[in-house]
C-alpha cells in the first residue's frame, strides 16, 4: 500500500468520526457514557465538539501530507502515524476493558489506521533499503 492511499483512508476515517461527533455529539456521548446526566452530560457533549475539531484537524493534515514525495519523508510520516494511532488504539482498548467507556468504534478505527500505517511504513522501509542496494 502506498503512503498516499494510507493517508487518503486516514482522511476519510477521520472525517467520518469528526462528522459524527459534530452532527450528533449527544448521541456519541450517550453511547460512550450511558449513565451520565445533567451538567456532567452537557460538559461531555461540549468536550465532544473539541475532540471533533482535533480529529478534523488531523484529517486536514493527513489530506495535505498525502502529496509528500520522497521515500524517506513518507517513511517518517508513516512511522509517526503507526506510533500515534497505536497509542490511541491501546488507550481505547484499556478504557473499553476497564469499563470506563464504550470505545468499540474508535478502537476499530484507530486500530485499522495503525495497522495500515505500520504496513505502509514497512513497505517504504524495504523500498528504501532496496534503492540503497542493502537487500
Amino acid at each position: 500500500m502506498t503512503a498516499r492511499i494510507t493517508l487518503n483512508i486516514t482522511t476519510i476515517v477521520a472525517l467520518i468520526f469528526s462528522g459524527g461527533m459534530f452532527l450528533a455529539p449527544g448521541f456519541v456521548t450517550r453511547e460512550q457514557f450511558p449513565n451520565s446526566e445533567g451538567q456532567g452530560f452537557e460538559d461531555l457533549v461540549t468536550i465532544r465538539y473539541a475532540i471533533a475539531s482535533i480529529i478534523f484537524a488531523l484529517a486536514v493534515i493527513s489530506f495535505h501530507l498525502r502529496n509528500l514525495e520522497g521515500i524517506a519523508f513518507q517513511r517518517l510520516v508513516m512511522r509517526g502515524y503507526a506510533i500515534a494511532f497505536s497509542v490511541v488504539c491501546l488507550t481505547n482498548v484499556f478504557l473499553q476493558v476497564s469499563g470506563k467507556i464504550s470505545a468499540i468504534p474508535p478502537t476499530i478505527g484507530t486500530g485499522f489506521i495503525a495497522f495500515l500505517s505500520f504496513l505502509t511504513w514497512l513497505k517504504l522501509k524495504r523500498e528504501e533499503k532496496k534503492d540503497k542496494g542493502v537487500l
